[in-house]
């Protein structure tokens, strides 16, 4: 990476213009509070139905071996883990066509040696009306980036970016293989391959001269084709390399279902998702199977219209949550629909999906506290700012500790609430440990 000495701009914002940007970032904080507690509270919905999920599934998968298909468990979720996956089909990229490989995905990434700018601010306040000064540096260097980096707003205008091939993006693409066959009558949906990335370096396997139009990239002694091939890079070069996920041993559990393509002597996968079992689950047998297909083949759409709330006045009210909601049934909706490479046994499966759903919702749940803490300093920013004409109290309410107590206490509770619904004995634990500290700090506060 070549460098640049950077430069520092510096500017004075007075106290009323700080004053007036602050009513602004609370109307901000306003709007984004609700999305940040329905952020919390839908993922704790969607984390209880995919326990439920594992629960049923730990105690209904069937094992089963990929030689020879029975239709029988259509409408079942099976494990399938003693075969290969292999592509029926060769990978064409669709930017460079020249290059064809056999395998089930295939990536290309292209990028272009190019100017970054990078900014870092220095904020001090005045010790008296409340203004402030900002210092900004800004920085920049030349490196190889996947991303097209805009320059026309760049602080300095001497560094220009550009790329030497017309019409060519920057950027990784990626594509599987329409047909991938497992055993003898079993074929991967597309969703499914997508799953598997155990991306393998296809450099060895490229022969063919790598080409963008008129223009040829030539091989260097790593993983990467150049144009133009130089001792030093310069702005404007491009390199692409590429990937592909071989052919191999797969482990697969997911709703076995039939394939509409191949007909019935083949079958494929779908999720495996929640259903009404009815009361004490008298839902069985083939209603039940009939049941699982019918809400496994359902798009991200209608799942969306399932939880999404259209009585009345609520869609308006509720527009937060429908928005978070068709993000999860899109992203990822409760359910059972996963591959991985390697032939793992059935307690490994289970174990996978629980480590995948213990990340993602311990994932989303700082994801949501970070935007519940910055939403509710943003609401106070106007006290902020007018307490900053007063030295000694502004800087103690300003560093953000007591809203960093009152975003804690506020993520608790709305946490605590959505178990009540789905694990009352943790709730309550929640809400006495919020308890607690309250009491703690009141005390802490008369003792002041």
């Amino acid at each position: 990476m070549v460098q640049q000495a950077p430069f520092e701009e510096t500017t004075h914002q007075s106290w009323l213009s700080r004053l007036g940007n602050s009513f602004f970032m609370a109307l901000c904080g306003l709007i984004l509070i609700p999305f940040a507690l329905a952020l919390m509270w839908l993922n704790e919905l969607r984390n209880a139905r995919q326990e439920s999920i594992l629960q049923l599934g730990t105690s209904e998968v069937q094992q089963i071996t990929s030689k020879s298909m029975d239709p029988d468990f259509n409408g079942q979720l099976v494990l399938l883990n003693d075969t290969d996956a292999k592509g029926q089909s060769d990978l064409s990229d669709s930017r460079f066509p020249m290059v064809s490989l056999k395998g089930l995905r295939l990536r290309s990434t292209v990028e272009v040696y190019q100017w970054e700018e990078k900014k870092s601010e220095k904020k001090s306040k005045d010790n008296l009306g409340g203004g402030g000064t900002t210092t900004t540096q800004y920085s920049y260097s030349k490196k190889w980036s996947k991303f097209q980096i805009d320059s026309a707003h760049f602080k300095q205008s001497g560094q220009r970016n550009n790329i030497c091939i017309p019409g060519l993006k920057a950027g990784e693409q990626s594509l599987a293989n329409e047909t991938v066959r497992y055993g003898e009558s079993y074929y991967m949906p597309t969703d499914l391959v997508n799953q598997l990335s155990q991306w393998t370096d296809a450099f060895d396997l490229i022969k063919a001269p790598v080409k963008f139009d008129s223009y040829t990239f030539e091989k260097s002694s790593g993983q990467w084709f150049y144009h133009p091939m130089r001792n030093a890079p310069e702005v404007g070069d491009v390199r692409v390399c590429f990937e592909y996920v071989p052919e191999g041993p797969v482990s697969i559990m997911a709703l076995q279902c039939g394939d509409k393509i191949r007909g019935n002597a083949a079958a494929s996968f779908m999720p495996y998702r929640l259903v009404n079992r009815g009361w004490c689950g008298t839902l069985s047998g083939e209603p039940l199977k009939e049941a699982l297909l019918a809400q496994g083949q359902k798009t991200a759409t209608e799942l969306y219209e399932e939880d999404a709330c259209r009585t009345g006045p609520f869609f308006y009210l509720c527009c937060c949550c429908n928005l978070i909601t068709m993000i999860f049934a899109r992203a990822s909706p409760p359910q059972i629909f996963a591959a991985w490479h390697g032939h793992l046994s059935r307690e490994q499966c289970l174990h996978e999906l629980n480590v995948m759903g213990m990340v993602l919702k311990w994932g989303l749940r700082i994801v949501s506290w970070l935007l519940l803490y910055a939403a509710v300093y943003m609401l106070f920013e106007p006290l902020i700012v007018v307490l900053d004409i007063i030295p000694f109290l502004g800087k103690y309410i300003s560093s953000g500790v007591t809203i960093l107590f009152i975003t804690a206490v506020l993520a608790t509770v709305v946490i605590s609430v959505a178990y009540l619904f789905y694990h009352p004995l943790i709730a309550l634990v929640c809400m006495a440990g919020v308890g607690l500290i309250l009491g703690a700090a009141l005390g802490i506060s008369r003792l002041l």
